[in-house]
């Protein structure tokens, strides 16, 4: 057997959360993602199980260990979609900034706007905290 194949990584986790070995399935996630570490899917699924079985904080230690790597926008993204569900509004902006200091592109400054936007606060937080793309 390859011990490097995500394959049977999949696998093997997807049998423990089948047969609700959650801690068994939380053992394997972190051994994948150390062999793994910029697999998405992994840190995707441990994610979603973290928050289907209601442990958001595990959820967001996942995330933690996640953003450590730099990884792609859409992760950001996730994490911050996480904060927003459960109305953690100041959390979320904490995650922008970070967000946009990982990847400091337009596109990503104008989302960040727009999330700003659409809580009534344009401007204000951005103002205050002297943040700017330039």
């Amino acid at each position: 057997m390859d011990s490097r194949s995500q394959v049977l990584w999949q696998r093997y986790i997807e049998f423990e959360m089948k047969n609700k070995f959650i801690n068994h399935a939380r053992n394997v996630f972190d051994r994948a993602i150390t062999i793994h570490p910029r697999v998405d899917a992994f840190w995707y699924k441990w994610v979603y199980m973290e928050e289907r079985l209601a442990n958001i904080a595990g959820a967001r230690q996942v995330f933690e260990r996640w953003m450590e790597w730099q990884p792609t926008t859409d992760a950001w993204e996730s994490y911050i979609k996480l904060e927003v569900r459960y109305k953690q509004l100041s959390r979320a902006r904490v995650l922008w900034e970070r967000y946009v200091e990982c990847h400091p592109e337009p596109k990503v400054w104008l989302k960040f706007a727009k999330f700003e936007e659409e809580q009534g606060e344009i401007g204000i937080h951005l103002l205050h905290k002297k943040l700017s793309p330039y």
